[in-house]
């Protein structure tokens, strides 16, 4: 009786780098061992290979055309061979191809009965896998994004504050130009573009909440605020 042992992977695919074989596809087992096909459907060629963890040894069997052309073991010999592999006939024939599983021709109990109903199932569960390794590779990982989104909320949001917009630095820029225009003006009077600084800080506070009707951008606020009045209270005290 066939054991009955989890996929702990899904079936992954690459080219087969064994002369004669196109593709292979292959995963391993909660019990740790390793289970492989190599194909090629234009030769109707078939090679199947399971390492056990258990004998330290692997055994592989070639089917060509439907039929058991070779058995071989770990030391050359076909001992044991047929036994071990259909041991894992349940694993092999979760193989997501069913013309793969045809050319095998039931040989060592593996069987194409169950691939017709579970292949799109299978199909898309193989291409789940995928592009989580592809996104494992090229991106930031969702744990990352994740800890970047927590920095956020317990950083910018906890003191008030949140990502700086256009309109923002359009605001900066505005108060730097008013209160040079007015240093300017007022014949370098420090003491003006301190005060014309603070009062744009005021009026920046006042704009955001009432008049864009959004949360005021904290940061370029106190810029003006604190910088203003620090500028008016340096010309009145010392110039």
């Amino acid at each position: 009786m066939a054991s009955k042992f989890e996929l702990q992977h899904m079936w992954k695919r690459r080219a087969s780098e064994i002369r004669g074989y196109e593709r292979t596809m292959y995963t391993t087992l909660s019990n740790g061992d390793y289970l492989r096909i190599d194909y090629n459907l234009g030769e109707k060629l078939v090679r199947l290979y399971a390492e056990v963890a258990e004998d330290k040894a692997f055994y592989y069997s070639i089917i060509k055309n439907g039929r058991v052309s070779s058995e071989k073991n770990s030391r050359g010999r076909s001992a044991n061979v047929a036994e071990r592999l259909k041991e894992r006939s349940d694993e092999f024939s979760t193989f997501p191809n069913k013309d793969v599983l045809g050319l095998i021709n039931n040989n060592y109990g593996i069987s194409n009965k169950n691939i017709t109903n579970n292949e799109e199932r299978s199909k898309k569960e193989q291409l789940k896998v995928e592009r989580e390794e592809i996104k494992k590779k090229y991106f930031r990982s969702d744990e990352k994004r994740s800890s970047e989104s927590t920095f956020y909320n317990t950083f910018y949001k906890k003191i008030g504050l949140k990502k700086v917009e256009f309109i923002d630095i359009l605001d900066i820029v505005a108060g730097i130009l008013i209160s040079a225009l007015f240093f300017y003006l007022n014949q370098y009077s420090l003491l003006t573009a301190g005060a014309i600084a603070t009062i744009w800080g005021i009026i920046l506070g006042a704009l955001d909440i009432f008049i864009r009707e959004r949360d005021p951008f904290f940061l370029k606020i106190l810029l003006f605020l604190i910088s203003g009045t620090g500028i008016y209270i340096y010309s009145y005290l010392y110039l």
